[in-house]
């Protein structure tokens, strides 16, 4: 700070702000609300110069609350252990305004050693003082005192001092069991914390807690069962599934939208037909919900949905279900979506459920998509399906590079007495990818005493991926 314009100043915002001091406490006017501003701008911009943090701890010890306040405020914006003092005391002060600035700036070192202090303001029951349980909360949290998380736990039983938020998250990282039964007290005896403690309760995995949870959830309703059904979710216990589906006829979306996420982490009997039913929910994100549930879960009752909604937006969350399902009842559903489909991940999705399924199925022997021809010749070297032979020939033939380079992996999967001349013929394709894809097929096909005639040109070929593909396929013969 420097001397004497920039005392000069501070002195005049105090006075300033003094001055239109009101004398009722909550009024608040625009003036002394710019006076506020520019004192307490000036104290954080002067507080980390040696003069000036003397002239700030000095206005911690004025008559007014409100100077007091910005002096503490700007002592502990630093965390500067010399300050530290100044606002342990200034815990104790009159003026809540002050209290709070203090626990905003205690360091972890500071809280350590008032943390009965800080208990106390967890715990405060005056109604103008109980938002200080937010703060002394999370200063609390910060300590190594041995008592903290069993503090924090009983204090989480009331919701008056509004720090469930800073409470949760504590005992959550924690993430130490022993203040499990405290919490299941907090449920059992419908303590007014008690959701908060069903949040920590999941997030721990506390198993024990599961009757108590579905008997708090049975009679909840609306928003405050959010962190109920979340936490049952998370246990992952069947035994709740007959009481999260009842809310889905619940008029909040997100709780509708929640109970899905539950049935969707718990599973069982129950979580397929009130999927279904929620697919025809009037918000799209309980019905976006639903689809995942179906995926994930769905049985064969769920096929006949899953394949209507491979024409929708859901239709990717629609494959996955598809895809565990295999049924080849949807075969032709998948096919039309392979042709269709812009987009490359269902593409492949569609591809992969095609790939899998065993019976016959209508494949086009040609698209004008070269994308939909090389998932084509994917898809039939993965089925190794003999009678797609004449396929793989045009495909050897096809303009596009990768559709020919699939097809001689795909002949490579084959047991046909045509695929080996094909092969052959592949060696002397202009692109290395399809000779070296060529060269190790014929690894696979090829008989043995023969191999090393066939890849004669490859073992000498100008391009090293080419060389090196025959060669490996000569020594996996040799072994």
């Amino acid at each position: 700070m420097h001397e004497p314009q920039d005392s000069v100043i501070g002195d005049a915002l105090v006075a300033r702000l003094v001055d239109l001091e009101p004398i009722e406490p909550e009024g608040w006017s625009e003036a002394r609300a710019e006076a506020h501003k520019a004192l307490y701008e000036h104290a954080h911009a002067v507080v980390s110069e040696p003069v000036g943090s003397a002239w700030v701890a000095a206005l911690a010890a004025h008559p007014n609350g409100a100077v007091r306040a910005i002096a503490v405020s700007a002592l502990g914006s630093g965390h500067d252990p010399a300050c530290q003092s100044i606002l342990m005391r200034g815990l104790s002060d009159p003026a809540a305004s002050v209290v709070q600035a203090a626990l905003e700036g205690l360091t972890a070192q500071a809280s350590e050693e008032v943390f009965d202090l800080l208990v106390t303001l967890l715990n405060e029951t005056n109604r103008g003082r109980i938002w200080f349980g937010r703060g002394a909360a999370q200063r609390i949290a910060e300590t190594s005192d041995p008592k903290r998380l069993d503090v924090l736990a009983d204090a989480l039983g009331r919701v008056d001092h509004g720090a469930e938020h800073e409470i949760t998250r504590a005992l959550s990282r924690a993430g130490d069991l022993r203040v499990a039964p405290v919490l299941i007290e907090h449920l059992r005896h419908r303590r007014p914390g008690r959701f908060a403690a069903a949040e920590v309760l999941g997030n721990l995995r506390v198993t024990e807690a599961t009757g108590p949870l579905i008997d708090v959830l049975r009679e909840s309703d609306g928003v405050p069962a959010l962190p109920v059904m979340e936490a049952l979710g998370k246990l992952e216990a069947p035994e709740a599934a007959p009481a999260i589906v009842p809310l889905l006829d619940d008029g909040s979306p997100d709780v509708r939208e929640g109970a899905l996420l539950a049935l969707n982490r718990i599973g069982g009997p129950l979580a397929t037909p009130a999927a279904l039913k929620a697919t025809d929910d009037v918000h799209p994100g309980v019905r976006a919900r639903a689809f995942r549930v179906l995926a994930k879960h769905g049985d064969r009752r769920a096929l006949g949905r899953l394949a209507a909604a491979c024409d929708s937006s859901h239709v990717h969350t629609a494959l996955l279900g598809l895809a565990r399902l295999a049924d080849d009842s949807v075969a032709l559903t998948v096919v039309q979506v392979l042709l269709t489909t812009r987009e490359r991940r269902v593409r492949k999705l569609a591809g992969r459920i095609l790939a899998r399924i065993g019976t016959r199925y209508h494949l086009p022997g040609h698209d004008p998509d070269p994308l939909v021809r090389r998932a084509i010749v994917w898809i039939i070297g993965q089925r190794a399906d003999a009678s797609y032979i004449w396929t793989l020939t045009n495909a050897l033939k096809d303009e596009d590079e990768l559709v020919r380079s699939r097809a001689a992996t795909a002949l490579g999967r084959i047991t046909h007495e045509k695929a080996l001349p094909l092969l052959t013929e592949a060696l002397g394709d202009p692109r290395p990818r399809v000779r070296a894809n060529a060269a190790t097929a014929l690894g696979r096909t090829a008989a043995p005493d023969s191999l090393r005639s066939l890849l004669a040109d490859a073992l000498s070929d100008p391009h090293p991926a080419v060389r090196s593909a025959a060669a490996a396929a000569l020594r996996a013969t040799a072994h």
